[in-house]
């Protein structure tokens, strides 16, 4: 009797055992960081045109579950970092009030930080905490990935309003242009894993 029950824990080990095998073989985690030139860009409207800026500097840190082909199965871990004043737009009238309305001074950087992700397909639902001029917001984004030679590409974009996170639509010309209050944050970026 007391041999049989030693048998029957054997046979669980083995079986939990080859159920841990599966898995790790199934899918790996795997840490990110941005590969090449990566874009973030803000969009608005003014009462004169539209305008646009430009960051280049962003840094991006990202935590996946890989399936064996190099899709994503599960996203752990996203940390965006912005330095506030790497947007810059063409003029430099505008990038100089922009900064004053994001408190620059005082807030270097704009921030996103996951706190939990769904995949659907080749579309990575992101929400998350976004920072900007020290407040900090709760926000959904969609992102859109496309596997390239073991890469990830990944696209997307969110309307958001400057006052939801007490920043001033920035003027100009003493008040006699103003910028609307809703703004489209677009980003691409490719994300390379990272080797140990």
């Amino acid at each position: 009797m007391k041999m049989k029950t030693q048998k029957n824990h054997t046979k669980t080990w083995v079986l939990a055992l080859a159920s841990l095998l599966i898995v790790s073989y199934s899918y790996s985690q795997t840490n990110f960081k941005q590969s090449g030139t990566t874009t973030i860009t803000i969009a608005g409207t003014s009462t004169m045109h539209d305008w646009t800026m430009t960051s280049s500097g962003a840094n991006y840190n990202a935590s996946f579950e890989i399936n064996a082909d190099g899709t994503p199965s599960a996203l752990n871990l996203v940390n965006v970092t912005v330095p506030a004043e790497s947007l810059k737009s063409k003029e430099r009238a505008m990038d100089k009030n922009a900064y004053n309305s994001l408190k620059t001074d005082k807030y270097k950087e704009i921030t996103f930080q996951l706190t939990s992700a769904k995949i659907v397909q080749k579309t990575i639902t992101c929400t998350g905490n976004l920072t900007i001029a020290g407040t900090t917001k709760p926000i959904d984004v969609d992102v859109v990935y496309e596997l390239k030679n073991g890469n990830l590409v990944c696209k997307g974009s969110k309307n958001i309003k400057m006052t939801d996170y007490k920043v001033d639509p920035p003027t100009f010309m003493f008040g006699a242009i103003k910028t609307g209050d809703e703004i489209t944050i677009t980003f691409d970026v490719t994300l390379a894993p990272t080797k140990l």
